[in-house]
This record gives C-alpha cells, sequence and structure tokens, in this order.
C-alpha cells in the first residue's frame, strides 16, 4: 500500500446515540479519527488512521476501513478494555449531551443503561486517564509515513497529545500541513499557557462553537474565535453545525462564510469530525481556506445520512462534485 498522503490522528470509541425522537440506535464503531479519516478519505486514495484500540474494539470494524483505502498501520492494539464508550442525547435544536438526566435514563431499559454511560460521566480524573491511554502520542505513527505524507490532522485529544504530536511532526517536516481540531487548552489548568506554543505549530484551527463557548462561556463563539487568531492562530475555521461555518483570516477578519449541504439528517454523530478530515483534504489539494471547507461540508454532509459512519464508505465521486459545485455557489467571501 502507498504511504498515506493526509494522516488523520485521534481515537476510537464505541458510540450509543440517543436521538431527539427518544429512538435508541445500535452501538457503533466511531471515534473522531475514523469520521475524520472516512472524511479525508472522500478526496483522497491515500489516508491513514493513528489511534489506539483496547480489547474488544471489533478487528472486523477496522479491517472495513482497511478495505476502504483507510491505511490502519497507524493503529496500535492494547491489552486493556477499550474504555471509550461515548453516549449521546440529541436535543431538538441539534445540540447533544453526554450526561442523561435521570428521568431520561429511567426511560432506558436496565439492560441498556450500562452502554448510555458516557465515559466522561464518571469524574474529571477518570476521563483524562481514559482519553489519554487511548489517544496516539508522537511515537505512535509509523515511521515510514512521515516523509511522503502532505498533511496531518489531529483530532479532539488531551492537549498534551496534540502538543507532543505537533512538535514530532514539525522538527521532521517544517512543510508540512497541519489541521488541529480542539482543545488548545487544558480545562483542568486554565491558566496554562498551551496556545502560544500550539498554535505556532499549526497551520488552521477547526473549533466547533460549543469547543468555543466551552473556552469563553457566555462570550460569542465568533468573538471568542477572532481573540484566538489575536493570540497566534493563523487562521480559525468555525464549524456552526446546519449553519455551516465562518472562515477568519489575518486579524480576525471574517474570510467567507460557507453554508452547509441540505442533507436528510439522520445521526449528526461525526459530522464535525468529517467537515475536518474533507477540510484537511482540500487544503492539500487547492491550499485555499474556502475550497478546503467546501471540502470538509461536503463530507460531512455525507456523514449525517445514516447512523453511524455507514454513508461515507458508499460515496460516490460524481455525487460529491455536485455537491460541491451547489456550496461553492451559495458561499459568501468578505
Amino acid at each position: 500500500m502507498t504511504a498515506p498522503e493526509l494522516i488523520v490522528c485521534g481515537s476510537l470509541t464505541i458510540d450509543n446515540v440517543l436521538t431527539a425522537e427518544g429512538v435508541a440506535t445500535p452501538q457503533t464503531c466511531g471515534g473522531n479519527v475514523v469520521y475524520a479519516a472516512l472524511g479525508a478519505r472522500v478526496w483522497s486514495r491515500y489516508v491513514g488512521a493513528v489511534s489506539r484500540a483496547g480489547a474488544g474494539y471489533p478487528t472486523s470494524f477496522l479491517g472495513r476501513l482497511a478495505a476502504h483505502g483507510v491505511d490502519t498501520a497507524g493503529i496500535a492494539r492494547l491489552p486493556e478494555p477499550h474504555g471509550m464508550n461515548v453516549a449521546f442525547r440529541y436535543r431538538a435544536d441539534g445540540s447533544r449531551e453526554r450526561a442523561f438526566p435521570p428521568d431520561v435514563m429511567a426511560r432506558i431499559p436496565t439492560a441498556e443503561r450500562a452502554r448510555f454511560t458516557d465515559y466522561t460521566t464518571h469524574g474529571i480524573a477518570h476521563r483524562f486517564r481514559t482519553w489519554l491511554d487511548f489517544a496516539p502520542g508522537g511515537a505512535d505513527l509509523p515511521a515510514a509515513w512521515r516523509a511522503g505524507a502532505r498533511g496531518v490532522h489531529l483530532a479532539a485529544m488531551p492537549v498534551e497529545r496534540h502538543l507532543e504530536i505537533a512538535r514530532a511532526l514539525r522538527r521532521a517536516r517544517p512543510d508540512l500541513m497541519i489541521t488541529l481540531d480542539s482543545p488548545w487548552h487544558d480545562e483542568r489548568e486554565p491558566a496554562r499557557d498551551c496556545h502560544t506554543e500550539l498554535f505556532g505549530l499549526i497551520d488552521v484551527l477547526l473549533p466547533s462553537e460549543a469547543d468555543l463557548s466551552l473556552y469563553r462561556p457566555g462570550n460569542p463563539p465568533l468573538d471568542t474565535a477572532r481573540a484566538l487568531v489575536r493570540a497566534g492562530a493563523r487562521a480559525v475555521v468555525v464549524k456552526q453545525g446546519a449553519a455551516g461555518c465562518t472562515i477568519l483570516g489575518a486579524e480576525g477578519a471574517t474570510v467567507a462564510a460557507v453554508p452547509s449541504h441540505p442533507a436528510a439528517a439522520v445521526d449528526p454523530t461525526g459530522a464535525g469530525d468529517a467537515f475536518c478530515g474533507g477540510f484537511l483534504a482540500g487544503l492539500v489539494a487547492r491550499g485555499d481556506l474556502v475550497h478546503a471547507a467546501v471540502a470538509g461540508t461536503v463530507a460531512a454532509s455525507f456523514a449525517v445520512e445514516a447512523v453511524g459512519p455507514a454513508t461515507l464508505f458508499t460515496v460516490d465521486d460524481a455525487a460529491a462534485a455536485r455537491r460541491v459545485e451547489q456550496v461553492l455557489g451559495r458561499v459568501q467571501r468578505f
């Protein structure tokens, strides 16, 4: 297999979703590394995934990724049980929560409640220990991949993993394109300055509005994003769900607003990560933020059309190209 030109680093999860209508979906193999890699795969034949899989994470699913053209040589197997059990409950407005209210949990059959208990609800110490255990570090990137890679995306992981991987990559490849989702800070130590170094190592920051609200509660997300540009981020693309995304460039100026592609949304899980993977592919191919955001938007539009990542395995090139033209025609440039 040809070495990947695009590399995605992140976590593998077992996803348990309760829709806004109260429908419980089957346990689904997912994780930000899966959706981002498949989002990149919409546009590139050479994509690699870097992650850690515990005992019990289905080998068959990793085989499916490989059969689809995602190189899984960067996924390390750990002997301990896979601790990344994720549960999302979607609200009618599209927002979601991971700690279900008692009245909601009471309506879930007793035998099913364990799978709807998100790993993050066991306390911050357990959350970060699990997150760190199953997030890759710099040593997890296959040495053979580094020379030929053109772009790397860092999905949501503890900020120390972001720093570790970005440092290793920049030392070896100053020319590499690096994008990062979140976080750029450590919520355990809010006063700790992680972003000054991190922003100097990456090219584009790709936070969601929810990420920005968590970082600066009560502050308008775009204002927070502009402050991040002033703090050293070279460019920030704010993911806004069904509203699309906003691209901020030098000094926080708005470069463009990219709309979402109309889609029959079945399950929004992973759409933001698919956007990030598609964005990286578009940025490497064209070197342009607007075209990258359109590529990400189209990847995300496929991600929401089925439960889990199913639709991303069946994307038709012609359909993807049509969606690009449709979205490009509605971009608002400033």
